[in-house]
């Protein structure tokens, strides 16, 4: 039974059009997939690659579980480091040209963990004004002070920078691919200002690894700033089509987060059969597939842009993340119906999820979609 508060709470979300529900998906991750017993062309997963349902990711998945069983059985500091996690970390250190890496059971666990054993009272964040969820709230537990800079405005943090403080650790953090604008920051100024300020610079590229780069090793690599980043983060649960999120840094920070990281000391471990299935997508990722796979996302992202601004939509994403930002919640709404009937679903993205006045469908373009798919945006936008 719900108190008065909270009541409060979600009958306020339920007048103002934004209570949220959820909507199962009775089919594996792909192009398509079957929705309340139809099939609709999927434009909202984040399974960029196609990785979620590949041949090679699913046998290591299933073999792994014939060897290790399905769970892990205890948190990493007790019984559950198993082979998988360590061969893992190991590998993503070396691909991600680092000392050590770290595994966690999800990229959010990885960003407020990170956070909250880094930072405390007396140290100052400068954050994107745009940062994910968990960026936030890493940075509100850890009791350091929160400043938050224009998005992608490197003169915004430069001046926060100048004008703080002096004492305490600085750490400047901001994503690699902003997951509702599918824009890319300019990494290279904001690792400079770092430096010039003294502070350390984390990159949250959940939504950037496995695409950009060589060998798709992310958006710090392919800016060239890989060893100015002191902290790097990337997913399993986007283009590596798994789960779990891994953090990259010097072996003196591993070291500290898995002394010091709540959510890795007090979780059970995430299950052995996720980082192999994410060593085999590692392969392929930075194989010759990888490769084609990348160059077949792009070239149908690129596709979506032209057809949607050919429709005479305000349109500008070079990434793989299309947003058509409507603007009321209603709207946003109305349009995601719209498609849901005519066999396309992009739910809505609403505030508090983006801010408002900025409602919008958030299109996932994956390497998987055919020209037909896309060309059925156009059609019924009429």
């Amino acid at each position: 039974m719900t108190s008065g508060p909270f009541d409060e709470r979600l009958r306020k979300v339920e007048e103002e059009g934004l209570f949220r529900r959820i909507r199962p998906i009775d089919s594996a991750q792909g192009p398509t997939t079957m929705l309340d017993g139809a099939e609709v062309v999927l434009f909202s997963s984040n399974d960029y690659l196609g990785l979620c349902s590949h041949p090679k990711v699913t046998h290591a998945a299933v073999e792994c579980v014939k060897r290790y069983g399905w769970g892990a059985g205890a948190a990493r500091l007790l019984a559950g480091s198993m082979t998988p996690h360590m061969e893992l970390e190991r590998r993503m250190a070396q691909f991600l040209d680092k000392e050590a890496a770290l595994l966690f059971n999800t990229g959010y666990a990885v960003n407020t963990g990170v956070l909250a054993a880094m930072m405390g009272r007396g140290d100052l964040i400068f954050a994107d004004k745009l940062s994910h969820a968990s960026i936030i709230d890493g940075a509100r537990q850890c009791g350091a002070k929160l400043a938050r800079f224009a998005h992608n405005d490197s003169e915004s943090l430069e001046a926060l920078l100048a004008k703080a403080p002096a004492g305490g650790r600085r750490l400047v953090v901001t994503e690699g691919v902003f997951s509702m604008d599918g824009d890319i920051p300019p990494l290279k100024w904001i690792a400079a200002i770092a430096r010039r300020h003294g502070a350390m610079l984390m990159v949250d590229d959940a939504h950037g690894f496995g695409l950009f780069g060589p060998e798709g090793r992310g958006t710090i690599h392919m800016a060239g700033i890989a060893d100015e980043v002191d902290i790097h983060v990337v997913t399993l649960g986007k283009a590596m089509g798994g789960f779990g999120g891994v953090v990259a840094a010097s072996r003196r920070i591993v070291d500290g987060l898995v002394n010091f990281s709540r959510p890795f000391i007090y979780s059970t471990a995430i299950p052995p059969a996720a980082p192999a299935a994410a060593l085999a997508a590692l392969d392929i990722i930075r194989g010759r597939e990888g490769e084609e796979l990348r160059r077949k996302l792009f070239k149908n992202a690129e596709m979506a842009v032209s057809l949607l601004r050919g429709r005479g939509l305000k349109v500008d994403s070079k990434t793989q993340i299309v947003p058509v930002v409507v603007g009321g919640s209603e709207e946003a709404s109305a349009l995601s119906s719209k498609f849901l009937k005519g066999g396309i679903y992009a739910p809505a993205i609403r505030p508090p999820t983006v801010p408002r006045g900025t409602a919008r469908l958030r299109l996932s373009i994956t390497s998987g979609h055919t020209e037909e798919n896309i060309k059925k945006l156009g059609a019924l936008l009429g």
